[in-house]
């Protein structure tokens, strides 16, 4: 009894890859490129957050520093409605003027939106609360008596 084997050649294509293959590659590639752009937009948000908390807290060691060298009166006045703070000696001269993002909101708690000052020597004028809203998160501004001290933190 002879068996017939059957011989499969197999042929390969040396001239490059096929429709199908190519598409499967593009979609993969495609897809995670899309994940990938999901993501920075939340990581590029949350920068632009801190990036403005950063900037407030120098912004308020810069009216610290300003009270100290030129032994006067420095107040730090908050405008929700201009969407800006505002850094002025107690002649009125206007230091500094900072834009803030739309999304940005002050909220007095214990301090009014002009109670941020130092007297000529460092020390805050008046301790107490702040809060700072960006967008849908939250910060607190806090002013403690002595040495003109004060930290932001996240809630």
């Amino acid at each position: 009894m002879k068996v017939k084997r059957k011989m499969f050649r197999t042929t390969v294509n040396n001239r490059g890859y096929t429709l199908i293959e190519m598409t499967i590659v593009l979609f993969i590639i495609a897809t995670v490129t899309s994940l990938s752009f999901g993501n920075m937009k939340t990581t590029y948000d949350a920068s632009k957050r801190n990036e403005l908390i950063q900037q407030l807290q120098q912004d308020i060691l810069y009216a610290q520093q300003m009270a100290i060298s030129h032994t006067m009166y420095t107040s730090v006045i908050f405008l929700n409605g201009s969407k800006e703070y505002v850094i002025r000696q107690g002649n009125g001269q206007v230091l500094l003027r900072r834009k803030v993002p739309e999304s940005v909101t002050f909220v007095p708690i214990t301090l009014a939106l002009n109670d941020i000052a130092f007297l000529a020597d460092g020390n805050v004028r008046r301790s107490g609360t702040m809060e700072i809203r960006v967008d849908d998160h939250r910060y607190r501004l806090v002013l403690l008596l002595g040495r003109g001290r004060f930290y932001i933190e996240k809630l």
